[in-house]
């Protein structure tokens, strides 16, 4: 694993840990119960982990070219309303847009890239509030 693929993961794992850490002290968890604990910690470890899974997935689908024509949509709207439209380099064609995308994708193929540690990190964090969610229903012995 190269030095940025691994800053990338570590920076997914310390903003996950963030957004848990977040919601989890803003319930005031020392003063809960034990069920509310686990239920408040489920939470807390659901919210990072979808939000981090749907965004991996998101990418994984994107690296694959389907969401080109709407870049090269968004791509030019944006130059349409600064006004770039008009300036003197040109915009690309679509043919030309999807080719250099492509060009951009085997690239960071052949370096080794891709978003799967993404879609992964989020997993391992829907897994630890599946185990809080058990050990919620074992306390309030819901089944």
């Amino acid at each position: 694993m190269n030095k940025k693929k691994l800053f990338n993961l570590i920076f997914i794992i310390v903003l996950c840990c963030a957004v848990a850490f977040y919601y989890i002290s803003s319930k005031k968890i020392r003063f809960q119960r034990p069920a509310e604990k686990y239920k408040i910690l489920a939470d807390g470890f659901t919210i990072p982990g979808l939000l981090v899974t749907s965004f991996g997935l998101l990418m994984v689908i994107s690296d694959t070219g389907t969401l080109d024509g709407v870049a090269y949509g968004m791509q030019t709207a944006f130059r349409m309303l600064t006004f770039q439209l008009f300036s003197k380099d040109k915009q690309p064609t679509y043919g030309e847009f999807k080719d250099h995308r492509e060009e951009m994708r085997q690239l960071r193929r052949m370096r080794g890239g891709g978003f799967w540690y993404i879609v992964i990190t989020g997993g391992v964090f829907i897994a630890i509030a599946i185990v809080f969610v058990i050990l919620y229903s074992k306390e309030t012995g819901v089944k």
